[in-house]
């Protein structure tokens, strides 16, 4: 994407492994290591092998919104309707949300041709 671009219009598409805790919240799942050798000693010493990102409950409700077919800005929409003043600004919020889930491989970009 270039960044030219209103990021507002991207569609972000889920690109990991994630789950929900006890309080129905959404946390992420990203591996420490693809380095065979330190996920040996890291299940050696007895940790777990991943990171459990965890998110609020905003950040969980625009990840549950993430489809792979809507906008940034559609998102937006529907959690206005959702949270009301709480989620103000809500645009710009989700597009720094949404470019860092991006940054750290959470999700993709869905490509322009299929718009």
């Amino acid at each position: 994407m270039e960044n030219k671009d209103n990021i507002l219009e991207y569609i972000p598409v889920q690109n990991c492994v994630w789950g929900k805790d006890s309080k129905g919240n959404v946390y992420l799942v990203k591996e420490k290591t693809k380095n065979k050798l330190l996920k040996k000693i890291i299940g050696w010493l007895g940790r777990s092998q991943d990171f459990h990102i965890h998110l609020d409950d905003l950040g969980s409700a625009a990840w549950l919104e993430t489809d792979g077919q809507r906008t940034i800005l559609q998102i937006g929409a529907v959690l206005k309707q959702a949270f009301a003043a709480r989620i103000e600004p809500a645009e710009p919020r989700l597009a720094q949300f949404f470019a860092l889930l991006a940054r750290d491989g959470f999700v993709r970009w869905r490509p322009e041709d299929s718009r």
